[in-house]
């Protein structure tokens, strides 16, 4: 699941009262690619920001973008001075990009090595209608839709600039949330996310550090058991959850050979030949292990057990909720429960809740107790 972002222990939360319904977010797309296709479907114009030109742009033509040593932006037949905003005339109007469409404008920009970066900006509330279906079924309750629109909302607002240093507020991929534009877009989101317009989560009158993942398990994490950091405010500190079971994820077993075990703890930990031994260390109040013990060439290693799951895999090594760990043939087996790092909603119990009639402001009340759902625009 997406929500596995987290800035440095100590970053200040924004305050509530903002706007959310100002902000434009900026998407990035394509990261220093040669060259990328694009087809306006509909009316579009092209600012050219260093001349101050603006271009009219064909609509229904391929047009190959890219740029060149001057860090000139080249689309089809236009050269362009340098870094360019594609434009749509109306807002329903949209680009091809790829095989996804989008909404909103392209930025393109040029980079030093000659290629090129594409960024989606658009209305967080538009951002939100590709988001939701890639993070959460759309066919799930709509309360449960409701709840992960404001998470998700919360969240991305507490990572706007994330990606700065490329370009762009945050990846369309699980580094930040999964947006695909409008191919994930249905009635069922957009009534989700229009009917928590601008809602947030709360915690002393700043926005909370929200975050969300597949299945708890039974518990959801404390945030610093996943992330180190003190101290952990009460809406993060994790529940129990016995509405969950129905997942497919909340009991699992992962084995790894030995081999691939070493190749990464050499990648992360230095030379070592043999691998003696694998054991559970430390474990929080939430039942979220927080290291594992290694032994290897006869030395000790005692490694964050989130670093070891993102190490190893977090598909197959789904959660640090583990209880054994089995030395079995040629590696380990690794029995634990739940599908993400644990810590927020548990999307697998809020789609429960709903279907046993909570609403979505009870559901975010239940996975962060104490925080409030605020609407800084109202």
């Amino acid at each position: 699941a997406a929500g596995t972002a987290r800035e440095e222990n100590g970053r200040r939360a924004a305050p509530v009262n903002e706007r959310v319904g100002d902000y434009l977010i900026q998407i990035g797309l394509i990261n220093r690619a040669r060259s990328a296709i694009l087809r306006p479907e509909g009316g579009f114009s092209v600012f050219d920001q260093v001349s101050g030109q603006s271009h009219d742009v064909p609509k229904g033509a391929d047009l190959e973008v890219r740029a060149d040593e001057e860090k000139r932006v080249h689309m089809g037949d236009l050269v362009l001075s340098g870094a360019a905003r594609l434009m749509p005339a109306s807002p329903g109007d949209a680009v091809l990009l790829g095989s996804r469409r989008y909404r909103g404008s392209l930025l393109l920009k040029p980079n030093e090595d000659s290629t090129i970066t594409i960024v989606n900006e658009l209305g967080i509330e538009e951002y939100l209608y590709g988001v939701l279906a890639k993070e959460m079924l759309p066919s799930w309750p709509l309360e449960a839709l409701k709840a992960q629109a404001v998470v998700a909302r919360t969240f991305a607002l507490n990572n706007l600039g994330k990606y700065s240093e490329l370009g762009f507020d945050l990846s369309d991929d699980a580094r930040s949330q999964v947006y695909s534009g409008l191919e994930a877009e249905s009635e069922r989101v957009l009534e989700a996310v229009r009917s928590t317009s601008g809602q947030v989560l709360s915690w002393r009158g700043r926005r909370l550090d929200a975050y969300f993942h597949s299945c708890c398990g039974g518990h959801t994490a404390s945030v610093n058991a996943i992330w180190g950091g003190s101290p952990t405010p009460k809406p993060l500190r994790g529940v129990s959850d016995r509405y969950c079971k129905t997942s497919p994820q909340f009991r699992w077993s992962a084995f790894f050979s030995e081999e691939d075990l070493l190749d990464s703890l050499r990648n992360h930990l230095g030379p070592m030949e043999s691998l003696q031994g694998i054991r559970l260390g430390s474990r929080d109040a939430s039942g979220y292990l927080t290291d594992i013990r290694v032994s290897a060439d006869s030395k000790s290693f005692r490694v964050r057990a989130n670093d070891f799951r993102n190490w190893l895999g977090a598909a197959q090594f789904r959660s640090t909720q583990v209880w054994r760990i089995v030395r079995r043939a040629g590696g380990f087996v690794f029995v634990g429960r739940g599908f993400g790092h644990g810590v927020g909603l548990c999307q697998w119990g809020a789609k429960e809740q709903a279907e046993h009639g909570k609403d979505y402001r009870r559901i975010l009340s239940f996975y962060f107790p104490g925080a409030e759902v605020v609407a800084p625009d109202e």
